[in-house]
């Protein structure tokens, strides 16, 4: 009413004044295009035509609070005006045969610096059709910008990984962080490296592991959502994700995976010494090494002298891509008795180097090259059916369950933190396995 009064021609005051544009300006020490440009946010007046500013609120609210042409920032309870701040965003209709609603706004968000910057937003908000009014589209910009003020963090998937880098590399064993970072850099961020984090959602991703799905095997798909999972929950740790994203995402089905997979087969004894009869030395003690006692090929290769106690072998090291490291866990660590023929067959390769199985330089074996080299050529002759070196270690396992032992005294030779796992992984049932509970029910039925 008050306003109502001056803008009809009543006496102005030092109080309730109505400043020209060119005056608010000069109040305010700005420029006369800054307080066009903000008008929308000043306490403004039309007086027919033409704009004008309550002086008072200007000087109670305003004067000498405002940065140097920056945006206005609204300030305690006693602004007896409504501000309109850009965050709110504005809708805008466009389109040629199909109109829609679209939004623009602004939103503070954080580098991967923790600064602080302003990016202006675009998105489209539906068709005329879904929200037929300017209202219902100003609800769906309000449901689409959010309620939480806290600002989001601008970072790409590859700044994350970086970042990730430094600590990981420090907490995590050298062979799991070098397949995890692996696994990143192979496959998840050629696709996501350049996406911000924030707006990678679950869609994305489940059609990311559709996409791998049919050019690689499920093992390898899992190794990308678990790489993946591992980089999403450490931005979560640190604020700058509110929740991951990948988390109740489920691979594809194993029959709808591509790529080479590896079936471990059962070994019978009569085939490990066909296999062993056909090579030299060191091969032939390595694979009826590995037959006997199930360790692991990194293992095997990584045993010295040194680690015996009598016919006690203490298992302590690996050896994975060349380069010796400490066992793949704390429950692998071990002691082995060794019985006695196959501890003078490793004595018999003789005491030359610092390995038992070492090649003609005096270096531990490679794997790799031995498995290529001279087993594979041996097993295709005999008409074996070898998957690789992991299949003596199934072996092993299958055969002690079969035979009575139990459950708990293979897992801890095999070196496993969990009898689950011998049970589910280790455990293989073969088909001769089923005639005798078969034979059994036929006789008391038949």
């Amino acid at each position: 009413m008050r306003l109502l009064m001056m803008a009809q021609g009543s006496t102005n005051t030092a109080e309730n004044r109505l400043l020209s544009v060119t005056e608010a300006a000069v109040l305010l020490n700005v420029s006369e295009c800054w307080v066009r440009r903000h008008k929308s946010e000043l306490p403004v007046v039309r007086v027919g035509g033409l704009i004008r500013f309550d002086e008072a609120l200007l000087r109670r609210n305003l004067a000498c609070k405002i940065p140097s042409e920056k945006p206005l920032k609204r300030t305690g309870a006693a602004m007896s005006y409504q501000i309109r701040r850009w965050q709110q965003g504005s809708v805008y209709k466009t389109g040629k045969r199909t109109k829609a609603w679209y939004g623009i706004w602004r939103e503070d968000v954080l580098d991967a610096d923790s600064k602080m910057k302003r990016r202006q937003r675009n998105v489209r908000l539906g068709t005329v059709a879904e929200l037929p009014t300017q209202a219902a589209a100003r609800d769906a910009l309000a449901r689409h910008i959010g309620t939480s003020s806290k600002p989001k963090v601008e970072m790409t998937l590859f700044e994350l990984f970086e970042r990730w880098q430094k600590v990981a590399s420090l907490s995590l064993k050298t062979t799991t962080y070098g397949h995890y970072v692996n696994a990143l850099e192979s496959y998840v961020l050629p696709v996501f490296g350049t996406c911000q984090i924030a707006r990678i959602e679950r869609y994305e991703i489940e059609s990311f592991f559709a996409t791998q799905a049919t050019k690689y095997s499920r093992s390898t798909i899992r190794s990308m959502r678990i790489s993946l999972g591992l980089l999403l929950s450490y931005a979560v740790e640190n604020g700058w994700l509110k929740e991951n994203p990948i988390k109740g995402v489920k691979l594809p089905r194993a029959e709808n995976c591509a790529g080479r997979r590896v079936h471990r087969r059962i070994i019978s004894p009569s085939q490990t010494i066909s296999i062993a009869e056909k090579l030299s030395e060191p091969y032939a003690t390595l694979v009826l090494f590995l037959a006997v006692t199930g360790l692991r090929i990194g293992e095997a290769i990584a045993i010295k002298w040194s680690d015996f106690e009598g016919d006690v072998l203490h298992v302590q090291r690996r050896i994975y891509d060349g380069k010796v490291d400490t066992t793949k866990s704390r429950d692998s660590q071990r002691r082995i008795p060794i019985p006695p023929a196959l501890l003078e067959r490793m004595k018999a390769l003789g005491d030359t180097g610092e390995w038992i199985f070492h090649a003609r330089g005096g270096a531990p074996l490679n794997p790799g090259n031995a498995l290529k080299r001279y087993i594979r050529p041996v097993v295709k002759e005999l008409n074996i059916n070898l998957g690789g070196w992991h299949d003596f270690r199934h072996t092993v396992a299958t055969s002690m369950l079969r035979a009575g032992h139990g459950v708990k005294v293979v897992s801890e030779l095999l070196g496993h933190s969990d009898v689950s796992i011998t049970l589910r992984t280790y455990d293989h049932v073969e088909f001769d396995a089923f005639r005798a509970p078969l034979n059994e029910a036929a006789n008391q039925l038949l």
